[in-house]
């Protein structure tokens, strides 16, 4: 079995999802927000690993069933094959119940076929040696040619389902010929240089995240391959005149570059689930303004290829700095970063900022997506908020001052003051602050901290935004409106 999974994964690379994966998914769309928000409060990013890694389980336990069952004297072999197929079957069945919108039917039973196949010949050939050793007298013939027969018929179905031609067409839709630069740039962003002093501080975070580094937070467990040939960004609802654009259109319009630090909504205080980069792509209120939105306008809703949703008011999408982003960085926006095109709204958590975007609908109502059906935010406004960076939970200390780092959020409000307690909140002083990247990012700050000596330190950051309102120091949970309170660290300093 773990052989026939790994003929599975392998399939992966020509765009097929991962029956593991396909079946994860499935769990993750029928769970109830009353055992899915728990779990996610729990274990965060872990979550959907663990969830992979469960059903991978599965599948192993029921190889070493179909095995023992294989050695059985009292065996059947209707009974084998079929205890073998099980798995391969219910994963693709589940995904295309429960999944279909987010999973490809078709591609989702060609991987479980041939991880099937697979699994069926390895137990075929080695069927003979196993019952040689837990019996005495040969195997029949037959009953070797039954289970290799069942494998071959498995492996031609999974073969007949998807011919060369859809092979070769995911193939390239994963490599792709994909631009670095927009075509037609409006402005481009003038970022004032870093603070050497800050950059030079061991374990501050980058100013500007890298791509590779940015944080990945999502409720699909099989990230979309999208042919940007075939692609289409549809506007539609009340508008006047809907209409669609190709992903060569929409780089040919009139782009910004902006940037814009994202969070997740499940982000801990003081937690690693928000980053920044540098985004290009076309305001949405141009595309709304070619649409000619009606009145009575209340929502726009933003549909992802795999059926994610969500929305965001009109207001909110008339601003000039909601996007419909392509670059990432100056590069082609990543598969797990929503390629070919993604929204980027400010001021909002980022389950909002919809990835992998397919349709933009304006709608006279408000509409509830996929996270506000099972209870979080609709609003999603940012939190203030701030994090330690440096020195980490354990300080060798040689004397003299110690430099503290982090940064501070507070979405489009910006950030004016960032303080720093090292004795449990009892006095406060101010940190020193970097300029801002730009008006829609973190601010990085470093603050000079003398130990009063060796041992455990409480030191907490607290921030106020740019209306001079300050972070509320109430510790309240992720679910449903983002998390709150003060960052706090134990630092343990200790003579060096």
């Amino acid at each position: 079995m773990f052989f026939a999974l790994d003929v599975a994964f392998l399939l992966t690379v020509v765009g097929l999802p991962f029956v593991a994966d396909a079946m994860g998914q499935a769990f993750i769309d029928v769970l109830p927000g009353w055992i899915s928000i728990p779990l996610i409060e729990l274990l965060h990013f872990w979550a959907k690993t663990l969830l992979v890694a469960g059903v991978i389980a599965l599948f192993l336990l029921d190889g070493a069933a179909t095995g023992l069952l294989a050695v059985s004297p009292r065996r059947r072999d209707g009974a084998v094959v079929a205890l073998g197929l099980l798995p391969w079957v219910a994963a693709w069945l589940l995904a295309r119940l429960f999944s279909a919108a987010r999973i490809e039917p078709v591609t989702s039973l060609i991987d479980a076929a041939a991880g099937a196949a697979v699994f069926l010949v390895a137990l075929a050939l080695l069927y003979p040696t196993a019952v040689e050793r837990a019996a005495e007298g040969a195997p029949s013939p037959a009953r070797r040619r039954a289970l290799i027969g069942t494998a071959a018929l498995a492996a031609l179905a999974a073969l007949a389902a998807l011919p060369l031609s859809r092979i070769a067409a995911l193939g390239a839709t994963a490599l792709g010929n994909l631009p670095s630069a927009a075509r037609r740039l409006r402005s481009r962003v003038e970022i004032a240089p870093a603070d050497a002093a800050v950059d030079a501080l061991p374990g501050i975070t980058p100013r500007i995240t890298p791509n590779e580094d940015h944080y990945v937070v999502d409720t699909t467990l099989v990230k979309p391959r999208v042919d940007v040939a075939e692609w289409k960004l549809d506007i539609k609802g009340l508008v006047e005149a809907p209409f669609s654009i190709g992903y060569d259109e929409l780089l040919d319009l009139e782009a910004v570059e902006q940037p814009h630090t994202l969070e997740c909504i499940s982000n801990n205080v003081g937690g690693d689930l928000i980053s920044t980069a540098v985004w290009t792509g076309v305001p949405l209120r141009d595309l709304l303004s070619r649409g000619r939105v009606k009145a009575g306008a209340f929502d726009v809703v933003f549909t992802s290829v795999d059926g994610y949703t969500d929305s965001i008011p009109i207001a909110k999408a008339m601003e000039p700095q909601t996007l419909v982003a392509y670059l990432m960085n100056g590069k082609t926006v990543p598969q797990e970063h929503g390629f070919p095109a993604r929204m980027l709204v400010p001021n909002i958590y980022g389950m909002k900022n919809v990835k992998w975007i397919r349709k933009i609908e304006v709608v006279d109502y408000d509409f509830l997506g996929y996270w506000m059906q099972q209870g979080w935010s609709d609003s999603a406004i940012v939190n203030t908020n701030s994090r330690l960076d440096v020195p980490g939970r354990n300080l060798r200390w040689s004397g003299g001052e110690v430099t503290l780092g982090g940064i501070a959020f507070a979405g489009s409000r910006g950030i004016s003051r960032v303080e720093i307690s090292a004795d449990g909140g009892r006095s406060w002083g101010d940190a020193a602050l970097e300029a801002a990247a730009g008006p829609l990012t973190w601010r990085r700050w470093t603050f000079r901290w003398t130990p009063s000596g060796p041992g455990t330190h409480k030191i907490s950051v607290r921030s106020t935004d740019g209306t001079g309102n300050a972070e509320t120091p109430v510790g309240r949970d992720p679910y449903p409106n983002g998390a709150t309170g003060y960052a706090t660290v134990n630092v343990n300093v200790s003579r060096g």
